[in-house]
């Protein structure tokens, strides 16, 4: 059995696999087996697999003969089936290794009879040759030596902020089988995000490694970092196979707080790089997610992480209001985004006399609706101002077109819904209590 199983997945990369697979021969520790999975390149990558295979019986080439949906993920999975090590560590194709940072994750993970070993990396910017930090740069001022931590509930969300990439580490086989440990297939990128909770969550000890021992290209023309589209946006599939997994260990409770951290660190990086028809496309896709969680657990976020832009948009998804979201992510308002908006408005408001009241009032001042709402409803200048926080989704001007076919849904409706108005006032008392603390939420 050898020490380590290295599974190296590839993809049309026939300018970069040579370069790759000469640091992973080159290793010191040489008690291991290469296993090589190309997810159906159409160029020569292949056939530079084959190649090397020939000359280092260590190297078990899996070749598919077309590409799949899974990409990377089925590519991993393949090597995670056949993988004989007593760890398992994995490399991209296209990046460069230190020809120590395997015996060195090894020795450590040994040392400490650790689940999990990880070293820092650098990023390697193809477009002009320069080497950057990567954003988890601070997350290791804490660790400037080797450093074994016992994973409790603590430790555990601290290691998931880390970046998630799987290709600076090493899994101990028996963390692997005890749970097994495989990459969500789907059509959709990141993968290795659910495959990183998975594994912190479940490890029992991890040790850290603050050298740079690998270099991660970026910029690559085909790679996915360089995704601009809508296939951007499928990250945030990961969200509900990261907290089903999390009911599945019965500790979605404990790690709720941590998930939703992770949406806003997802949110804040896509939010940056998303541009016209996807800027709605990205409010409607977090729709479903934010729903999941309550103003409490907003107002918690904001409360530990300052009310600053990331948790400007939460809230702003949660009151799902399109024009302050666009203004909280600093797009501006676009006039022209939202037919989504609209029908999605229309359809949250259609259910209740709120909605149904207030709906057609979307483009009336602010405090047109909050005398409205004190006078009709009876209740507190406060309330009626959390409410119409709710309610109103946007500052633009009117014109006499829009208050006239307000003012006449407001008289039908009032007429004709004066019974549900008694019924409805304990669900607007519950209600502003939520916005009330979420309008205590202190600012930093």
């Amino acid at each position: 059995m050898p020490k380590v199983s290295i599974i190296v997945t590839s993809y049309n990369i026939e300018k970069y696999i040579r370069a790759c697979l000469d640091d992973i021969v080159e290793q010191t520790l040489q008690d291991i087996e290469i296993i090589v999975v190309d997810d159906g390149s159409t160029d020569s990558t292949p056939q530079v697999i084959l190649e090397y295979a020939k000359k280092d019986a260590r190297i078990r080439p899996v070749l598919f003969e077309k590409n799949t949906i899974g990409g990377v993920a089925s590519a991993a999975n393949a090597g995670l089936d056949i993988a004989r090590g007593d760890y398992i560590g994995f490399a991209d194709g296209d990046d460069l290794y230190d020809p120590q940072m395997f015996e060195k994750l090894w020795q450590c993970a040994e040392n400490a009879q650790a689940d999990l070993a990880m070293c820092k990396y650098t990023l390697l910017d193809e477009t002009d040759g320069q080497e950057k930090e990567p954003a988890e740069t601070e997350r290791w001022i804490p660790f400037g030596t080797t450093t074994t931590i016992e994973l409790d509930e603590t430790s555990r969300k601290q290691m998931l902020r880390f970046i998630s990439v799987p290709w600076r580490k090493l899994y101990r086989r028996d963390l692997v089988e005890r749970i097994s440990l495989r990459f969500p297939v789907g059509d959709f990128f990141y993968e290795d995000n659910p495959f990183h909770w998975d594994s912190v969550i479940s490890a029992k000890r991890i040790v850290l490694l603050p050298e740079k021992l690998c270099k991660h290209r970026v910029a690559r023309v085909g790679q996915t970092m360089a995704t601009v589209d809508e296939r951007l946006l499928r990250i945030f599939e990961h969200h509900n196979i990261i907290r089903d997994n999390l009911i599945q260990h019965q500790v979605f409770d404990v790690y709720k707080d941590a998930l939703l951290q992770w949406v806003s660190g997802q949110l804040s990086w896509v939010s940056q790089r998303t541009e016209g028809d996807m800027r709605p496309l990205l409010y409607g896709r977090l729709f479903p997610i934010i729903d999941q969680y309550s103003f409490d657990d907003i107002s918690e976020f904001a409360r530990v992480n300052g009310a600053g832009r990331s948790a400007k948009m939460l809230r702003e998804l949660k009151l799902k209001n399109y024009h302050t979201f666009s203004n909280a992510a600093g797009w501006g308002v676009n006039a022209d985004a939202p037919q989504l908006v609209s029908a999605e408005r229309a359809k949250y408001f259609s259910n209740t006399v709120i909605g149904r009241i207030m709906y057609p009032l979307r483009r009336i001042r602010s405090r047109m609706n909050i005398r409205y709402l004190r006078r009709k409803l009876g209740i507190t200048k406060s309330k009626a101002v959390e409410i119409q926080q709710v309610t109103a989704a946007s500052q633009q001007s009117i014109d006499h077109v829009d208050l006239m076919a307000s003012m006449v849904i407001l008289q039908r409706e009032v007429r004709g819904l004066r019974s549900e108005i008694k019924a409805l006032m304990s669900q607007v008392s519950h209600s502003s209590m939520q916005y009330d603390e979420v309008a205590k939420t202190p600012k930093k």
